[in-house]
């Protein structure tokens, strides 16, 4: 991992997570996840993988899923306990405090019909082991949704929102860039690099899509509800065109073990 004890502030997540970029990037990867999930819901299970304090965990609890939480803070996992419980669904989610590192030794093959691992590889020193991990307790007929920061999205913040052309230079080529957050080194990725990591455990890419095209470089802190569903469909249109998805700040893709992928299935 690069830096785990940037997380121990989970408050401070949980409140990024209620502003208007935490909420978009979280809608977005929601509304591209709902698009493959399997039906019915009750038969299926899935890892929250990293999923901190809960927002994906309880949708998908709220669809009937079985639902396991897999994340290394207590501190997070006790809001995402208060979430469920708050929304009725505590029973249909459990929570398991772990590395990532420990997946196969947690879970066996075929353990999981749909894994969720959104913003987790940033933080791994070794991500390709993880997505071997993924391949390995994911069931053959399974999805895997995978959310990481695009290298091309930090480039343009750096060059629009912060107007540093020096640092918008570097991030061409940088393996990391510093987190606004917690301002912690993150890792980025280009879009192929995450499709050869893929295709190296044997998953088969469905869907690519761009979360976050334009919204981060105008100046719209909280929207009202109103404008934020037209920004949210605006946002969704231009992240499943490839012109567009290059330059977001993140990349989300949709994968199934390669044996199960048909041409005419994936989608972008």
């Amino acid at each position: 991992m690069i830096e785990t004890t940037q997380f121990q502030d989970a408050d401070k997540y949980s409140e990024y997570l209620r502003t208007f970029s935490g909420r978009l990037r979280s809608d977005l990867a929601w509304e591209t996840l709902k698009g493959f999930l399997p039906d019915p819901a009750r038969q299926r299970r899935v890892l929250d993988l990293g999923g901190g304090t809960g927002s994906i965990s309880v949708r998908l609890a709220r669809k009937e899923f079985q639902v396991v939480l897999l994340d290394s803070s207590e501190e997070m996992m006790g809001i995402a306990r208060k979430e469920a419980e708050a929304t009725g669904v505590a029973e249909r989610i459990s929570f398991c405090r772990a590395d990532a590192d420990q997946l196969q030794a947690l879970f066996g093959p075929e353990s999981f019909d749909i894994i969720v691992c959104h913003n987790l590889l940033e933080y791994l020193a070794d991500d390709g082991a993880l997505v071997r991990a993924i391949s390995y307790v994911l069931r053959k007929d399974g999805i895997v949704s995978l959310l990481a920061r695009n290298r091309a999205g930090e480039v343009l913040k750096a060059a629009i929102k912060s107007s540093d052309l020096e640092l918008a230079k570097k991030h061409l080529s940088a393996q990391t860039v510093m987190d606004s957050l917690y301002g912690k080194p993150v890792r980025v990725f280009d879009p192929a690099d995450l499709l050869q990591m893929l295709a190296k455990a044997d998953l088969g890419v469905v869907a690519e899509r761009g979360v976050r095209i334009f919204s981060d470089y105008r100046d719209l802190a909280d929207p009202d509800p109103e404008t934020y569903l037209r920004l949210l469909e605006l946002e969704f249109t231009l992240g499943s065109r490839p012109e567009f998805a290059a330059i977001a700040r993140y990349v989300q893709i949709i994968a199934r073990h390669s044996q199960t992928v048909q041409t005419s299935e994936r989608r972008t």
